[in-house]
């Protein structure tokens, strides 16, 4: 009982965090090049269905 009572008045130290400044500026950074990247990826990839849907559609009205 007396081991509760220890430890409940011992005070609470505040945790480290996990990452510094510099690596939350870092991970920001790479979050805003990946999403630009997947952008792109996205767009492009969009571009060929519809260039895909144009030329398949094309060619099943000449059949």
């Amino acid at each position: 009982m007396s081991e509760v009572a220890t430890e409940a008045a011992a005070p609470a130290e505040t945790p480290e965090p996990l990452f510094s400044n510099a690596d939350l500026r870092e991970f920001e950074s790479e979050d805003v090049l990946a999403g630009q990247i997947i952008c792109k990826m996205l767009s492009i990839l969009f571009i060929y269905t519809l260039i895909a849907m144009t030329i398949v559609s094309f060619w099943t009205a000449a059949q």
